[in-house]
């Protein structure tokens, strides 16, 4: 039985990278952007200070200091959200060309692996048959030809493509185990 490891490996990992690409873009963006500019930590010191400045102040005996200092919060507040929306549309389109290149790069792994191996079968079964009829013989004899595909040799053989869907049921198959697991102990 002839097994191609590498086609195994490279076909486990694209899968796995299309699978986990957003969680891989989340944990890239924890690591090189958590950083808070300069300025929303001024504002953010400075709206601590005005809401310890606004505790000291009794609003019955200087409403009018109190009325200032809250509209100055306020005011830095709404400073607050709008920059933290900016943030946060930074953070979307940073995800997205992250998103967009992993992508990107899963296509062209998975167009290196099936054009590396277009000829060869990444697991053939052909050694395990009695050699004197194999003609005769096949062990997926209605789908021979299907899961054979691009490889156009063999019999009794699993090509890239067909290989590349069973890699992709059998990773979903161990997530919703796993899942279900998780489900059954909480």
């Amino acid at each position: 039985m002839e097994i191609n490891y590498w086609a195994i490996f490279l076909s486990l990992a694209i899968n796995l990278m299309k699978r986990y690409s957003s969680k891989l873009c989340s944990l890239i963006l924890l690591k090189v952007y958590t950083k808070e500019t300069q300025e929303i930590t001024e504002y953010r010191n400075q709206l601590k200070i005005l809401r310890e400045e606004k505790n000291c102040i009794n609003p019955m005996d200087n409403f009018a200091k109190y009325a200032l200092v809250d509209r100055k919060i306020n005011k830095l507040i709404d400073k607050l959200k709008e920059n933290k929306s900016s943030t946060q549309s930074e953070r979307m389109k940073i995800t997205m060309y992250i998103n967009v290149v992993f992508t990107i790069f899963t296509i062209l792994l998975s167009l290196i692996l099936i054009w590396s191996n277009y000829s060869k079968p990444v697991i053939d079964f052909s050694s395990l048959l009695d050699k004197s009829n194999m003609n005769e013989q096949s062990i997926f004899f209605p789908l021979n030809k299907m899961l054979s595909f691009p490889n156009k040799t063999g019999n009794n053989s699993i090509g890239v493509t067909a290989w590349l869907l069973i890699v992709n049921r059998f990773i979903d198959i161990i997530i919703n185990k796993i899942n279900s697991i998780k489900l059954l102990k909480n």
